[in-house]
């Protein structure tokens, strides 16, 4: 980028932030003396970006609040949020618009300079003064902040800037990632050092800001480099067994960096699903990308196989390693990891599912089985299944073991993308209509509840799906017939 044009992009960038500021700030009651912006606000705008949330600190927080709101053109809310590490923080919210807010901080020991020092890394670390009517006044810039985000490099504010906030070392991966920044070798040494203090940070916390990074399109490079510094498994202890499992066979790693590897595969899938859904793709880029179905996709790549180690066995008969009813124990596993993380009911249960799910598709692809028999896992599973689909296509093409054979890949992703055709073109339609006959219906006319029941109700419910009985008395004609009625 020119001088100019990165002049340029800086002027416009303060300009925005003086016009947000400005709002807020626009009566002279709101303006006392040692009031900065601070934090993200300052380093986005200095990298021309529109700041997502901005920071004010001064003394004496809780009363300027006050002043501000009561000096507002609009009518604005005072809350304190507590968010600990940090200090006492007072969100005013515009009445009219929660959508807009700022947040006014407790300055730290009464200096910008201390309260900077405190700050995890050096582009967070850079304060302006506020001036009147909301103006940018001078830099306050004691770690060169500025400098760095020139060379687009991230580095700690001290030494024990990660020790005193251990979530620091996850932020450091979240800002490389979405920023496109270098971690100095330095900072990682440091986080290397804090990573087994992160068993004394809350679980919400983590939770939160690994979605964050996991959100990111290319973030696998950094779940690499928490890996190696020991963060991820001192948050996710069932690594270390994954980490000793051997395997064989199909596969050419061990069960971690199988799972890293499927991860990987996840990514380039997500970003490109055409390769997998052909036609399909756009239907299942749509569902792949509602709620937090992607964090949660690449969350059960990196477990996938955790069920693996306590299953392990060697079967002399095949001379290789064998992993039994893995999926099963995989489930449970991430039943546990779901419970610590803390994920809401809808995003346990997803992650869960792929995890259970994965071998699935596998199954189904197997020459022999019959089409009923993928609308009715579909049914079971519904729009989840195609993300099933696409964690077991990136397992499949995390194996390079020496019975894993190219043709098998071909078949398994030619199996996936005619699944998916089907699933857009007419099972999905299918499988969301009502059942026109009840257990009730056929205990009426004379069936008793039992298996050959669900038998005859699945029966009639897959010729419901392949559009052979599409009525009430079709369905209860059908049930007579099989019931020998």
């Amino acid at each position: 980028m020119s001088r100019l044009r990165a002049w340029i992009v800086v002027a416009m960038g303060i300009k925005q932030l003086e016009n947000l500021l400005g709002r807020w700030l626009a009566g002279p009651a709101a303006m006392r003396p040692g009031m900065f912006v601070v934090g993200g606000a300052v380093r986005d705008t200095l990298l021309g970006r529109i700041p997502k949330d901005v920071d004010i600190v001064c003394v004496d927080a809780q009363r300027a609040a006050r002043e501000i709101a009561n000096s507002c053109r609009f009518r604005a809310t005072v809350v304190r949020l507590e968010k600990k590490p940090h200090p006492p923080c007072f969100r005013l919210i515009n009445s009219n618009d929660p959508s807009d807010f700022i947040d006014v901080v407790q300055m730290r020991s009464g200096s910008i300079d201390e309260d900077l020092a405190a700050r995890d890394f050096t582009i967070n670390a850079i304060g302006a003064t506020i001036t009147a009517g909301g103006k940018i006044g001078d830099m306050v810039d004691p770690f060169d902040g500025q400098k760095d985000l020139k060379n687009r490099l991230l580095k700690t504010c001290s030494k024990g800037a990660m020790s005193s906030d251990p979530l620091r070392i996850l932020r450091a991966a979240r800002f490389a990632a979405t920023l496109g920044f270098t971690i100095t070798d330095e900072t990682i040494d440091r986080m290397a050092e804090a990573s087994p203090l992160l068993v004394q940070t809350a679980s919400e916390r983590i939770t939160t800001e690994l979605f964050e990074l996991l959100k990111h399109n290319d973030s696998f490079p950094y779940i690499l480099l928490l890996d190696s510094v020991g963060a991820l498994e001192t948050i996710f202890p069932e690594i270390t067994a994954m980490k000793n499992c051997r395997q064989d066979g199909c596969h050419h790693l061990d069960v971690w960096n199988h799972c890293l590897e499927t991860f990987r595969w996840c990514e380039l899938f997500i970003a490109g699903p055409e390769a997998i859904f052909g036609n399909a793709c756009e239907t299942a880029d749509k569902i792949l990308r509602s709620g937090n179905h992607i964090p949660m996709l690449k969350l059960a790549a990196l477990f996938h196989d955790s069920g693996k180690p306590s299953c392990a066995a060697f079967d002399p008969g095949k001379k290789r390693h064998v992993f039994y009813n893995h999926p099963k124990r995989g489930h449970t596993i991430a039943q546990e990891i779901a419970k610590r993380m803390k994920l809401s009911n809808t995003d346990r249960k997803f992650f869960c599912l792929l995890v259970e799910q994965h071998m699935r598709p596998w199954e189904l692809s197997r020459p022999g089985v019959r089409g009923k028999t993928l609308i009715r896992w579909f049914g079971s599973v519904s729009d989840d299944g195609l993300a099933i689909i696409l964690l077991a296509c990136a397992d499949m093409s995390a194996k390079s073991g020496k019975q894993m054979q190219q043709a098998q890949k071909e078949r398994f992703f030619t199996w996936a993308r005619q699944a998916a055709q089907a699933y857009q073109d007419r099972i999905r339609t299918a499988i969301s209509q009502k059942p026109l006959v009840s257990g009730h219906d056929l205990m009426a006319i004379g069936i008793k509840p039992g298996p050959d029941m669900g038998r005859i109700l699945d029966a009639v419910r897959q010729e419901q799906y392949n559009g052979l009985v599409t009525s009430r008395e079709e369905g209860l004609n059908l049930a007579k017939k099989l019931a020998g009625l």
